[in-house]
């Protein structure tokens, strides 16, 4: 019998909120959480940003949050909430279950890129021996997944996937398939990121993708004929993803099902997405396929939509080809014009928002959305939260190097 994937817990932190409610309100809401840059010295750059802000992490040392990186701390953060809704004790004893059945994937692409900022100056100042003897492992990428199963005691499959800014929502569909395959029966998916830095921000600024709006509620637009390029954005989100029998036989309340999952490359180009969109139309149609759904089942699309001229377009054709005389009732909501563009953590803040409409039958608008683009036909609900009644809801993922990831949920119905 195949093993079935469902929802059970969900946990966010972005610059829109830093727990699901509050992320959702102002998703709700049309309300921007983009601002201007107060993280750090902000000379020579005019780009707005998404900052998290007003964050406390509970529950931790002073000597555990030393220990950690910002994205780290966004990460558990997340994941505390998710386990929470979950209602997963963090002691494997009291929660009970094979430890080695229980896993992590969890997104990271820049690691704690603030830790290398002060250490390289740090070096610069003092030499080697200044250097402190936590910046490796706060640095690298992988110690959030690392920080995550040591909290919670998860002993499971473990590793951080790596595909810039679809690495979130690979994640999920890895996690997804490890359930699926009998390696695990509970995985703790997402992705975290705080890229906020000088030296980081600098250099998306010169790859010219960042948007220069100064008006930094107004400067995310996707799929605007005026948009100018996307946000930068931080923030982590966390899903709890379960076996089905084995969360029917703890008790959990189920969410959602996660249905089917695709995965692909371009092989084009190092940032740029592939101009026929043959790849993202592969992982759309490999999402399709493995759950065994067609084109007109899926009701909503949470689109990677960053308000660049090149991805919009792109993913607008894409979508036209998959879903064809189908896309005219599909309606579709780009988030990152309210939340920016938080890399590895973008995926899983879009599964999330997906999950909760599954859940209310609210889709969140893109806004921003003033002037059409006639070569992006999309039904995008501009302005206000629409009413809506899906079955499933897809999201996309694209990420630098060609990385293309599809994932559809699916309402959950009780059986």
């Amino acid at each position: 019998m195949e093993r079935r994937v469902v929802v059970t817990g969900l946990g966010a932190v972005s610059c829109a909120g830093n727990s699901v409610p509050e992320l959702w309100e102002s998703l709700v809401s049309g309300r921007s959480g983009i601002g201007k840059i107060t993280l750090f010295d902000p000379a020579g750059l005019s780009c707005p940003v998404g900052e998290v802000r007003d964050f406390v992490l509970t529950d931790v040392t002073g000597k555990e949050a030393r220990r950690m990186s910002r994205n780290t701390k966004f990460a558990i953060g997340a994941a505390s909430e998710a386990m929470a809704m979950a209602r997963l004790e963090r002691d494997p004893e009291k929660r009970g279950g094979d430890p080695f059945r229980f896993g992590v994937l969890f997104a990271n692409a820049a690691g704690g890129v603030e830790e290398y900022d002060q250490n390289a100056e740090t070096l610069a100042r003092r030499g080697p021996d200044g250097i402190s003897p936590f910046f490796v492992p706060k640095y690298i990428s992988n110690a959030a997944g690392g920080m995550l199963a040591i909290r919670w005691g998860l002993r499971g499959p473990n590793f951080n996937p790596v595909s810039a800014c679809a690495s979130g929502a690979h994640a999920i569909g890895e996690s997804w398939w490890m359930i699926r395959r009998g390696d695990a029966e509970l995985m703790l998916a997402g992705g975290t990121e705080a890229c906020l830095t000088r030296l980081l921000t600098s250099g998306f600024n010169s790859l010219t993708a960042l948007s220069r709006s100064t008006a930094p509620e107004r400067a995310c637009r996707p799929f605007d004929l005026n948009r100018d390029g996307f946000v930068l954005a931080e923030g982590a989100g966390a899903l709890v993803l379960e076996e089905l029998e084995h969360a029917r036989k703890r008790g959990a309340e189920i969410l959602a099902e996660v249905a089917g999952y695709g995965a692909s490359c371009d092989a084009t180009h190092i940032t740029a997405p592939d101009p026929s969109g043959a790849g993202l139309a592969y992982a759309i149609r490999r999402a399709l396929e493995t759950a065994g759904a067609l084109p007109s089942e899926v009701g909503a699309v949470y689109a990677h939509g960053t308000g660049t001229v090149a991805n919009d377009r792109v993913e607008a054709k894409t979508l036209a080809a998959v879903f064809g005389d189908a896309l005219p009732g599909i309606r579709v909501s780009a988030i990152k014009s309210m939340i920016g563009h938080a890399l590895s953590a973008s995926g899983a803040l879009a599964a999330i928002a997906a999950v909760r409409t599954l859940e209310t039958g609210i889709l969140p608008p893109t806004i921003n959305y003033t002037t059409p683009d006639p070569e992006c036909a999309l039904d995008v609900n501009p302005g206000k939260a629409a009413k809506i009644d899906p079955a499933m809801v897809l999201i996309d993922a694209l990420g630098f190097g060609g990385h293309n990831a599809a994932l559809i949920f699916k309402r959950w119905e009780g059986r």
